[in-house]
C-alpha cells in the first residue's frame, strides 16, 4: 500500500494502533486470497472436458476467474454442457431462426428459445440468419446441420423458416437433417416420432409413413405459399406498370460507384461487399453491368 507524504508517493506506514490492526487484517486477507487463487488454479489446471488443454481464464481479472465455466474453449463448453444435459435426462435442441430480408426482424422469433427450454430441452445452439427460404445454400442452416448430433431436435417457428424450396429439394434438406440422427420439431407439423419409436411391426411402418406424408404436405404448402406470393407480386408490378405508377427501385448510385471503384482497385468480391456495405450478389450484379457498359 502507498500513500502521499510531503507531495510524494511512498510506502504507507500505519501510525495508530487502529491503523496497524487494519493493515494486518488487509495483509491477512491478501494472503488468504492468494492461497485461494493458488488452490483454484491447482484444481482447474486442465479443461473439464478432458481434452488435455489448459483451462481458460479472464486475464484482466484480479482474482482467477474461469472464462468458459472450467473448459478451455466455447466448443468444449458446449460439448460438456450437452453431456451434462443428456446425463440429466434432458433432450437436446438446436434452434433455427430465419427472415428473408434485412427489413424483417428476428426478435419476434426469439420467444421460441424460452418456450423450447420450458418444454424441457437443453438448447445446444441458436442459428440466426437473413436469407431466402427458397435457397438451399444458407450458411447458418448448413452450419447447424453440420453441428447436429444423433438424438437432437431441430426447432423452428414454422416449417417455412426451414424451407420454401421445391418439394424434391426440401425433402433432400430434411433427409440431410435425418442423416445426422436428428429430427424436426416444428409447430403445425404433428410429430409422431416418439410413437413410431415405441411401435413395432405394421404399426411402426404406418406411423412413419403418416409422419412422412404430413411433413411432405407441410413442405409443399410452404412452397405453394412462396410461389403464390411471387405471383401476386408479379401481377401487382404488372398492373402498376400498365398504369404508369411503377418505375422500379431507384439504384443507389453512390454504392454503385463505390463498388466499381473498389473492384477497379483490385479488391475481391467479398472485400468489396464488406467495404461498400452491401451483399456479394449486388457486387457481382453491378460489376457485370459496368463491364457490359464498357463493352458498348
Amino acid at each position: 500500500m502507498t500513500a502521499k507524504l510531503n507531495g510524494r508517493w511512498g510506502p504507507y506506514e500505519p501510525k495508530t494502533p487502529a491503523d496497524k490492526a487494519k493493515a494486518r487484517k488487509q495483509a491477512g486477507e491478501r494472503r488468504q486470497s492468494q492461497a485461494q487463487a493458488r488452490a483454484f488454479l491447482d484444481k482447474h489446471k486442465s479443461c473439464a472436458a478432458g481434452c488435455g488443454r489448459p483451462v481458460a481464464f479472464y486475464e484482466d481479472s484480479p482474482v482467477p476467474s474461469l472464462k468458459h465455466g472450467g473448459y478451455c474453449s466455447e466448443e468444449c463448453q458446449r460439448a460438456g454442457e450437452r453431456r451434462q444435459a443428456l446425463g440429466a435426462g434432458l433432450k437436446v435442441a438446436r434452434i433455427y431462426m430465419r427472415v428473408s430480408t434485412d427489413e424483417q426482424d428476428l426478435t419476434r422469433q426469439a420467444a421460441i428459445v424460452e418456450s423450447t427450454r420450458a418444454a424441457g430441452y437443453y438448447v445446444a445452439g441458436i442459428y440466426r440468419e437473413k436469407a431466402s427460404g427458397a435457397r438451399a445454400d444458407r450458411a447458418e442452416l448448413l452450419r447447424m446441420i453440420g453441428d447436429l448430433q444423433p438424438g437432437e431436435v431441430v426447432v423452428a417457428e414454422r416449417i417455412d423458416r426451414i424451407s420454401r424450396l421445391p418439394l424434391p429439394e426440401a425433402e433432400r434438406l430434411v433427409a440431410s437433417i435425418r442423416a445426422q440422427g436428428a429430427r424436426l420439431a416444428v409447430p403445425g407439423v404433428v410429430d409422431l416420432s416418439d410413437l413410431a419409436a415405441e411401435a413395432k411391426g405394421v404399426a411402426k411402418v404406418v406411423l412413419e409413413s403418416v409422419q412422412d406424408m404430413l411433413l411432405k404436405l407441410a413442405l409443399q404448402i410452404a412452397r405453394d405459399d412462396y410461389e403464390d406470393r411471387r405471383e401476386r407480386q408479379r401481377q401487382g408490378v404488372e398492373l402498376a406498370k400498365n398504369a404508369g405508377r411503377f418505375t422500379g427501385r431507384k439504384p443507389n448510385t453512390k454504392v454503385h460507384d463505390r463498388i466499381v471503384a473498389l473492384r477497379t482497385a483490385g479488391h475481391s468480391i467479398p472485400e468489396t461487399a464488406r467495404l461498400a456495405g452491401c451483399s456479394e450478389s449486388q457486387v457481382k450484379r453491378v460489376w457485370a453491368l459496368n463491364k457490359a457498359l464498357e463493352r458498348e
